[in-house]
């Protein structure tokens, strides 16, 4: 869903059957009369998808309209495929869009006066898991949504980083999100074990957790290089073999907690829109196809560590973890949920256990976060991981970890 500055191509639409797939939201009463097309995302900007920006001349009842969409597609390349477990994160982020969005939205609705109402995803017009049979995956898997960027709105620089007016409005809606999920987990049980859990299965295949680790290993050879992260190494050693131990694993207490994870909730996953002040007015939040059932705590503190400005973490990120707190139990509280037991001390100590979980993520994304652009034809060929991790390690990125190895040790976050 991010932009990029790429003219619209003559070739032809490489999407078969658009305006069947369109018809599962729009009905039969339309025909596609002339359609235009260009990449969405800049190269290098997205690599689990292959992301156009679609323009439709549509007919319906005798009139002409247009229709701005973005059709989302697997990679082309056979490694990215089995890296991203294509056949499986399009199934999940399908069935999210589809038939998980709508019954939130109605629980949103159910508990909020309708100027609180707020979509906080882009509005899905279709999608198919195949072409030949729509429930088994192949190269024409589609998911078709509305684009964001023709009503304004919009990504931020991810190399920058949010400031406070963004980090806040966005730490908001992470936890409506959170809190919408557990209302519909205590409401519709049976919806959300038969639907919602199955879309939540984690994605991760043996070839992404070795590329991942790969990518943990080279951001701590990186950190081992900096002289200033020295005193940190043996705690860091520490925490990257910390993983799921008896403090975070769910007992009946913490499952109240438990809920929809983006698990990839950083900067080039939401887009914003503004009043006429520059003020951010609202957002969406794109990417669903690597959610699981955790600690929502999980998502905020990957998204105030790799997405916020250094000066925010430095000396915000108390009051926007508060910020945090208040709005999910206000929000829970909206939609008649009894919140006697998310207390705010039970809160930050599920945060602080969770919190070491989360150093690997955020040191190997920093890769992601500060890479260059490349090419088309460099994702087209990526063939294995050593292209993937190829790029070369960058001042800025470099202080970016040391940074976030100074920020895990200063709460305590890093093992001792």
């Amino acid at each position: 869903m991010k932009t990029a500055g790429m003219c619209a191509l003559e070739t032809p639409l490489p999407v078969e059957d658009l305006e069947g797939l369109l018809k599962q939201s729009l009905g039969p009463a339309f025909k596609i009369k002339h359609v235009t097309w260009k990449y969405l995302t800049d190269p290098g900007e997205n690599f689990g998808s292959l992301i156009l920006a679609v323009t439709v001349s549509v007919t319906e009842n005798s009139s002409l309209n247009t229709l701005n969409i973005v059709v989302k597609l697997p990679p082309t390349s056979a490694y990215l495929l089995d890296l991203f477990n294509s056949s499986l994160t399009f199934e999940k982020e399908l069935c999210f869009y589809r038939d998980i969005v709508p019954v939130l939205m109605d629980l949103h609705k159910s508990a909020l006066h309708e100027q609180e109402l707020n979509n906080f995803a882009p509005r899905f017009f279709g999608g198919r898991l195949g072409l030949k049979n729509s429930k088994e995956f192949d190269s024409q898997a589609a998911i078709i949504l509305e684009n964001l960027t023709s009503s304004s709105y919009s990504v931020q620089d991810r190399i920058m980083g949010l400031d406070i007016g963004h980090v806040k409005f966005a730490v908001k809606e992470l936890a409506k999100l959170h809190a919408m999920v557990i209302c519909l987990k205590i409401k519709r049980r049976d919806f959300f074990e038969n639907t919602v859990l199955p879309a939540l299965k984690p994605p991760a295949n043996e070839t992404a957790k070795k590329c991942v680790m790969d990518m943990i290993q080279k951001a701590y050879a990186d950190i081992k290089n900096l002289e200033e992260a020295k005193p940190y190494l043996e705690s860091i050693e520490k925490t990257l073999h910390c993983t799921d131990d008896e403090s975070t694993k769910f007992d009946q207490q913490k499952e109240l907690w438990a809920t929809l994870v983006h698990n990839d909730f950083w900067v080039n996953n939401m887009m914003f829109c503004y009043d006429s002040s520059g003020h951010v007015s609202g957002m969406k939040i794109v990417d669903f196809q690597l959610c699981i059932y955790d600690y929502g705590v999980q998502d905020l503190i990957f998204f105030l560590i790799s997405s916020s400005k250094k000066e925010i973490i430095d000396n915000n990120l108390d009051e926007v973890i508060d910020l945090y707190y208040d709005s999910f139990v206000n929000f829970l509280n909206k939609l008649g949920v009894d919140t006697k037991q998310y207390t705010r001390n039970k809160f930050l100590e599920l945060l602080n256990k969770c919190a070491p979980t989360k150093f690997p993520q955020c040191i190997m994304m920093v890769q992601v976060i500060q890479a260059s652009r490349i090419s088309s034809s460099e994702i087209k060929n990526m063939d294995n991981k050593e292209k993937l991790l190829q790029r070369e390690t960058n001042n800025i990125g470099n202080q970016k970890l040391l940074h976030i190895v100074e920020t895990f040790a200063k709460r305590k976050w890093l093992l001792k």
